[in-house]
């Protein structure tokens, strides 16, 4: 079997649970990846922060870090700083178009600020009002927004530049038409994915998890073909289908397993029956 140099995950859903926490036996299986000398990195939605909320330092600190669904690609920490290995944000005239967009139906979204440079990282969840999906991924990531009722003006004034990500918070009700509007009238010019019942992520055209995934493998000298992959979402599939191996998690959804099962990725055991730990326990540490 291919000899894995680099196990890459995404946290919600694959790593932590509904309350955002890792297994005791989670935690020791990155403990040992990293003892056997095996590169790991996260690469999800959430934001630099968050990536390594979970984790001690001494464990979050040795990551690289794939963040916004991989438009932001870090390092793991060098002598406690890391390095800028990939940045994607949305293009100008898509970002205003979709700004615009979301303005005009008065329709509740999350602009996702993010500055690199060498004192660190600086990270702001923004959006213009309160809301149940609004409180609903607060509780799901333990992420801080700020409240701007003056949001969309400062960003059309051009106060705010382009971000990584934005959020689109349609609600439940209106995420499947939303998504097909917002699908229809940008195509291919921006990435669009369902990354939840009443929400809806956007991001640069070529970002996806196996673009950041490439990067990492460049940093840390890895070839694509002796990595695994493990995640649950429609958005984890394109590393998953670029992995040595890519491996789905039982919790996925029917849509998800669906897409996946014609793409060569295997599955394992859901989240709450130890499924990540049982997967690089059979292919990694066996």
């Amino acid at each position: 079997m291919t000899r894995i140099g680099l196990v890459a995950f995404d946290l919600d859903g694959t790593l932590l649970n509904g309350l955002g926490g890792a297994s005791t036996r989670s935690i020791d299986t990155l403990h040992r990846l990293l003892g056997a000398g095996i590169s790991i990195a996260s690469i999800s939605g959430r934001n630099v922060q968050k990536s390594q909320a979970p984790f001690a330092d001494d464990l979050g600190s040795r990551f690289f870090v794939g963040s916004y669904n991989g438009a932001l690609v870090l390092s793991a920490a060098e002598g406690g700083d890391r390095r800028l290995l990939l940045e994607q944000r949305l293009p100008k005239p898509e970002f205003d178009e979709l700004v615009a967009f979301v303005s005009d139906r008065r329709m509740n979204f999350v602009y996702c600020g993010c500055e690199v440079d060498g004192a660190g990282v600086d990270e702001a969840y923004m959006t213009d009002r309160d809301t149940a999906s609004i409180r609903n991924l607060n509780t799901l990531t333990g992420i801080e927004f700020v409240f701007d009722a003056l949001l969309c003006d400062r960003i059309q004034d051009g106060e705010l530049g382009p971000s990584p990500k934005l959020i689109l918070m349609p609600g439940n009700e209106c995420r499947d038409r939303t998504l097909a509007e917002v699908t229809e009238i940008f195509r291919d010019r921006l990435y669009i994915a369902r990354t939840g019942d009443d929400r809806i992520e956007v991001m640069h055209p070529e970002v996806n998890k196996a673009v950041a995934l490439q990067s990492i493998c460049s940093a840390c000298g890895v070839d694509m073909e002796n990595t695994l992959t493990v995640g649950d979402g429609d958005n984890d599939l394109p590393m998953l289908r670029e992995a040595g191996v890519g491996v789905l998690m039982g919790n996925a959804d029917d849509e998800t397993r669906a897409s996946a099962d014609t793409s060569g990725v295997v599955h394992c055991p859901s989240l709450e029956e130890e499924g990540f730990s049982r997967t690089i326990e059979q292919y990694v540490l066996n």
